[in-house]
């Protein structure tokens, strides 16, 4: 006899259902010193509204990583917020985000932390990471990381 399907109540409901966050590269190779053209897309492909509520008024933490899986740069933001922020996502609703990476370690907006860029990165290997900071109110869980392809700085 053939097993039952499972029932989604017993197992719970997934409370990013349909909502997803992608990341990419916008070339495979760069040059020495070329500007790296990153896009962070997330996009609620579910039938319903649902709303993200953020630590601050970051809504993801994006770093590049070496061949070894090593932060070599990254946005990470040391501004104070006021309190948490908020998001509405209607069905379908994309919100598109570009990042400019110069190639060097350390901030990769240095105007969000105060901090100057570090030295040029060495030619090798590179993808970047994107996890998202949304949380659905009341509920727990989170997006696994999305992760861009390999790219090469030669």
């Amino acid at each position: 006899m053939a097993a039952a399907p499972l029932d989604p109540d017993l197992l719970g409901r997934d409370p990013f259902a349909g909502f997803d966050v992608q990341v990419l590269a916008d070339r495979a190779v760069y040059a020495p010193g070329e500007t790296v053209r990153v896009t962070v897309t997330a996009t609620n492909h579910g039938p319903h509204p649902v709303e993200h509520q953020y630590p601050g008024w970051q809504r993801y933490h994006l770093s590049v990583r070496d061949e070894g899986h090593r932060a070599v740069a990254d946005d990470v933001v040391d501004r104070a917020a006021e309190g948490p922020a908020v998001d509405r996502w209607l069905p379908g609703q994309m919100m598109i985000l570009p990042i400019y990476w110069g190639q060097t370690a350390g901030p990769i907006v240095p105007a969000w932390t105060g901090e100057p860029p570090g030295p040029r990165v060495p030619p090798g290997r590179y993808r970047v990471r994107v996890t998202w900071l949304g949380r659905i109110p009341g509920q727990r869980g989170e997006l696994p990381d999305a992760w861009s392809r390999w790219f090469e700085l030669g």
